[in-house]
C-alpha cells in the first residue's frame, strides 16, 4: 500500500474526504508534544517542536509502532485518538483503530511524549482461547476528577466477570503520573451511573434461618481464593489481596434460577491483624445491583442481607466497596455467604422439600445441591412418590457425582422402575459410571430385592461382564420367573468371553440348588458343546432326580443344543424324550427342537402317530419346516380329528410338493382353517386354480376361504378370474356385510397383480367422488400399480 503523508492536526479534527484522522498529546509536566498517524501494518508516531503538533516538518517523519493485525483488517478510517490528562500537568495519547472483522477487537496503544513513548500497544479483546473461556486485554479511563482521569489496563476473562456486565476487567495495572509505569491498581469494577441506581439495602445482625444447602458456588473473581466463600468453612475466608481497602475486588457465583432467593446469609472473616469487615458493599444479579450497608459486625458474625422481594438470577457477585477499615492498608475479608430461600425462611426440611418434587421448581436444586442428605430424604419418600417425582429424583442422585454409597443405591432402585422415563435415567447414569458401577450392582444383584435384581443384573453384565459372572450366578434360581428368565439373559451375555474353565467350574459346582443347577446349564446353553463331558454330566445329574414336567421342558433346548452338534449319546437322549417322556407338553418340546437334526427324521415322522395331538401337530410343523418326511404320514394326518392338526398336515403335504391331488381333498374339509391352508398350499400349483376358483365362487363358502382364494388367483396370475373378481370388488363401494367387504377388498389387491388393460375402467365407479375415501384410495393405487402378471 503506497504511503499517505498526512498533516497533523488537533483531535476530531477531519483532514479531508480520502485523508486518515489523526491525534496528539499535548506538551506539559516535563513531556514533549506528541503527533501520531495511522497508517498500513502501524502507527506512525513523531515527537513535535511546538506544544501543540502545528508544526509539520516533512525531515520528522517519527517511527512506525507496528500493528499485531493484518493490514487487510485494520479498519484506519475508523481509528480514534483521544488526548488523557491524568494529573500532573501530563497527559497520554489513547489510539483505538477497530478490526474489520472483529467488532470486539482492536488494535490500542498508550503513548505519551517522553523516551520511550509507548506505553502500552497491542490487540485489546478476546484474543486468546477457545469460546467460553476466551482472555485478552483492554484499556479503560476512567473519570478520576474533573480535570484528570484513571487510565488502567487489565485482564479480561469470558469466564469471570461480574454479574449483568458483558467484561469486568481483572488484574489492573494503573498509569502513575510520576511515573509513566504501569503499576497494580485498586478501582470499583461498576461504573458511576450503575452504583447510583442501585437498590439500597441493609444488613441486619439478626439471626439468618440455617440454609438446608449451599446453593450457591464461587466461579472465579478478581483474586484467586474465592472458592472460600461457599465451602461451609467458616474458618477460611475470601480475601481482597490488593492495596487500599479492596474496593472493587469481586467474587462471582452460580445460583440456580429456579429458586427465588429471600436472602443472603453474609458471615465475617475470623480475627486478624489488620483484618476488617466491609461497610458496604454491593450484590449484584442478572439484572439488578444492591448497595448493602453491613453493621460493624464481630469477627465470625452472620449478618443477613434481605432483598426487596425475592430474587430468580443464575449468578450472583459480591463486590466490595468501602470497609471498616482497621489500619492503614486494611485487609478485608468475608468467610462465607449463602443463600436463605423460601423453604428455609418457612423452616421447612429436606422431607419436605422432597415432597415438593414435581410440583416446586425449586425444589430440585435444592436437593440437588444438599448432597447425601438430599439423597436421604429422595429415598425416605421415595415409594410415595410419584412417576414424575421419581424421574427427578433420580436427577438428584446423578448430581452427587458418585458411582457408589448413596447415590447408587437409589439408582440401582430406579433401574427396577415401572416408569420408562424413571429408568431410562437411572440406566443413563449408570452407564456413564461405566465400570465404576460394577460394585454397586453386584451389590443390587445380591440384594434379592426382587425389582432390582434383573436389571442390576443385565446392565452389570453389559459394562462388567467379568465381574458380573459370581453375583449373578449365586443369584440363580431365586424369584419370580421374569427375575430368572433376566439372571439367565444377563449370565449368559457375561459368559460370552469367559474362559472355558470358567465355565466348566460353573457346571462343576455341585454345592448350588437344583433349580440354580438348572439356570446355569440353561444360561450356558450356546457354549454347552465345548464344555462336554462336564455339560453331559451336569444334564444327566438333573434327570436323574427325576424332575417335575417344568424342570424337565426346560431341559429340552439344553439337550437339544448338545445333540445338534452331532454326538450319538446325546441325540439318544433327545430320542428319548420325543418318544417315551411321560408328559405331552415335553414330548411336543422335544419334537420341536429335534427337527432341524437329520438323524431324528424317522423320530419326527413316528411323532406324527403321538396320542397327543400338540406332539403330532409339532411333528407336522417340523416337517412342513424342514422339508424332510413321509407324505403319507401328513396324507393320514388329513383324517385327525383335531383341526390344529389337520392344519399342519395340509401345510406340510404343501411344503413337500407334488401332493396337489391330497391337498384339493382338504378343500372340501368341515373346517374353513384347513380349507384355507389347503388354499395357500396349492399356491404354487397351477394345475389346480380351477379348485381355488371354486371356492372363490361359491357364495356359500367361508369369507376368509373366498378372500384368501382372491388373493392366491391374483398371485398365479389366473386372468381367468377376472372378471368374477371384478364383481366382487366392486361390493367394496357399499358392502352389504363385513364378510363382503373383506372379499371384495382381497379381490381389489387380486385385480392389482393380474392388472388387465382395462383396470381403470373396471374400477371406475370405485373411483368416483362419492366412494368412501378408503376404498377410492385403494382402487387408484390398484389402477397405479404395475402388477406383478406379465
Amino acid at each position: 500500500m503506497r504511503r499517505v503523508t498526512l498533516p497533523i492536526v488537533c483531535l476530531g479534527m477531519l483532514l479531508s474526504k480520502v485523508a486518515l484522522a489523526a491525534g496528539f498529546a499535548p506538551a506539559g509536566g516535563g513531556l514533549d508534544a506528541l503527533a501520531a498517524t495511522p497508517e498500513a501494518g502501524g502507527l506512525r508516531v513523531r515527537h513535535c517542536k511546538t506544544a501543540d503538533c502545528s508544526d509539520h516538518d516533512p525531515a520528522n517523519a517519527g517511527r512506525l509502532v507496528p500493528i499485531p493485525i493484518a493490514a487487510a483488517r485494520q479498519d484506519l478510517a475508523a481509528a480514534t485518538f483521544e488526548a488523557v490528562p491524568i494529573g500532573e500537568g501530563r497527559s497520554v495519547l489513547h489510539v483505538r483503530i477497530p478490526d474489520v472483522q472483529r467488532k470486539d477487537l482492536a488494535f490500542e496503544a498508550l503513548l505519551a511524549g517522553q523516551r520511550e513513548e509507548v506505553i502500552f500497544a497491542g490487540l485489546t479483546g478476546y484474543t486468546r482461547g477457545e469460546d467460553g473461556e476466551r482472555s485478552g486485554d483492554a484499556v479503560l479511563v476512567y473519570d478520576r476528577d474533573e480535570r484528570s482521569k484513571f487510565v488502567l489496563v487489565g485482564e479480561l476473562r469470558e469466564d469471570t466477570r461480574i454479574c449483568g456486565q458483558s467484561t469486568t476487567p481483572l488484574g489492573a495495572r494503573g498509569l502513575d503520573a510520576r511515573t509513566m509505569q504501569l503499576r497494580g491498581a485498586t478501582f470499583q469494577r461498576i461504573d458511576k451511573a450503575a452504583r447510583d441506581a442501585a437498590t439500597e439495602v441493609k444488613a441486619t445482625t439478626a439471626a439468618a434461618p440455617q440454609p438446608l444447602a449451599q446453593i450457591l458456588v464461587a466461579t472465579g473473581g478478581s483474586a484467586p481464593n474465592g472458592a472460600a466463600l461457599t465451602d461451609g468453612a467458616p474458618a477460611t475466608s475470601w480475601n481482597e489481596l490488593r492495596p487500599g481497602d479492596g474496593h472493587g475486588e469481586f467474587v462471582t457465583m452460580r445460583a440456580p434460577v429456579e429458586v427465588p432467593l429471600h436472602a443472603l446469609a453474609l458471615t465475617t472473616a475470623a480475627a486478624r491483624p489488620n483484618g476488617a469487615a466491609p461497610r458496604t458493599l454491593f450484590v449484584a444479579t442478572d439484572t439488578r445491583l444492591f448497595h448493602v450497608t453491613l453493621p460493624d459486625a464481630k469477627p465470625g458474625q452472620t449478618l443477613e442481607v434481605p432483598f426487596p422481594e425475592p430474587v430468580r438470577t443464575s449468578c450472583i457477585a459480591i463486590v466490595l466497596d468501602e470497609a471498616h477499615a482497621r489500619g492503614a492498608a486494611p485487609e478485608v475479608a468475608l468467610a462465607e455467604v449463602t443463600a436463605i430461600t423460601s423453604f428455609d425462611a418457612a423452616h421447612a426440611s429436606l422431607a419436605d422439600v422432597a415432597k415438593e418434587l414435581g410440583t416446586r421448581p425449586d425444589a430440585l436444586p435444592l436437593l440437588q445441591r444438599a448432597g447425601e442428605r438430599g439423597l436421604a430424604a429422595v429415598a425416605e419418600r421415595w415409594p410415595s412418590m410419584n412417576a414424575q417425582a421419581r424421574a427427578l429424583g433420580v436427577d438428584v442422585a446423578s448430581s452427587a457425582g458418585s458411582c457408589d454409597g448413596p447415590a447408587m443405591e437409589l439408582l440401582t432402585r430406579a433401574l427396577g422402575d415401572t416408569d420408562a422415563e424413571v429408568k431410562r435415567r437411572a440406566v443413563g447414569r449408570v452407564e456413564r459410571c461405566g465400570k465404576a458401577a460394577a460394585p454397586a450392582l453386584a451389590a443390587a444383584v445380591r440384594s434379592g430385592e426382587e425389582a432390582r435384581v434383573g436389571p442390576s443384573a443385565s446392565l452389570l453384565a453389559t459394562i462388567a461382564p467379568a465381574l458380573a459372572v459370581d453375583p449373578i450366578a449365586e443369584a440363580l434360581g431365586q424369584g419370580s420367573i421374569a427375575r430368572r428368565r433376566a439372571l439367565r439373559l444377563a449370565l449368559a451375555r457375561s459368559l460370552g468371553t469367559a474362559s472355558r474353565g470358567r465355565l466348566v467350574a460353573l457346571l462343576e459346582d455341585r454345592t448350588a440348588a437344583p433349580e440354580v443347577q438348572l439356570d446355569r446349564v440353561r444360561a450356558t446353553t450356546a457354549r454347552l458343546a465345548e464344555l462336554r463331558p462336564t455339560s453331559d454330566e451336569a444334564i444327566a445329574e438333573l434327570l436323574g432326580r427325576k424332575p417335575d414336567m417344568a424342570t424337565r421342558w426346560l431341559l429340552v433346548a439344553p439337550i437339544a443344543q448338545l445333540a445338534r452338534a452331532g454326538a450319538p449319546e446325546d441325540v439318544a437322549r433327545l430320542e428319548a424324550l420325543v418318544k417315551s417322556d411321560p408328559d405331552g407338553a415335553v414330548r411336543a418340546r422335544a419334537v420341536e427342537l429335534a427337527a432341524p437334526i437329520p438323524a431324528l427324521a424317522p423320530t419326527l415322522v413316528a411323532a406324527t402317530a403321538d396320542p397327543e395331538p400338540r406332539v403330532r401337530e409339532a411333528a407336522l410343523r417340523g416337517i412342513a419346516g424342514t422339508k424332510r418326511g413321509d407324505a403319507a404320514a401328513a396324507t393320514r394326518a388329513l383324517g385327525d380329528p383335531w383341526t390344529f392338526v389337520r392344519v399342519a398336515a395340509t401345510d406340510a403335504l404343501g411344503a413337500l410338493g407334488n401332493n396337489e391331488a391330497v391337498i384339493e381333498k382338504a378343500l372340501e374339509d368341515a373346517s374353513p382353517l384347513v380349507r384355507v391352508a389347503a388354499v395357500n398350499a396349492l399356491a404354487r400349483s397351477p394345475r389346480s386354480a380351477k379348485k381355488i376358483y371354486a371356492r372363490l365362487d361359491d357364495a356359500r363358502e367361508d369369507g376368509d376361504v373366498r378372500a384368501v382364494a382372491a388373493t392366491t388367483l391374483g398371485a398365479m396370475c389366473w386372468r381367468d378370474a377376472t372378471d368374477r373378481l371384478t364383481k366382487l370388488a366392486l361390493h367394496a363401494a357399499d358392502p352389504e356385510s363385513e364378510r363382503q367387504e373383506r372379499i371384495a377388498r382381497a379381490s381389489l389387491q387380486a385385480l392389482a397383480m393380474l392388472h388387465p388393460p382395462d383396470l381403470a375402467k373396471r374400477l371406475a365407479p370405485l373411483r368416483a367422488k362419492d366412494v368412501r375415501l378408503p376404498v377410492r384410495t385403494a382402487a387408484e393405487r390398484a389402477v397405479a400399480d404395475p402388477g406383478t402378471c406379465k
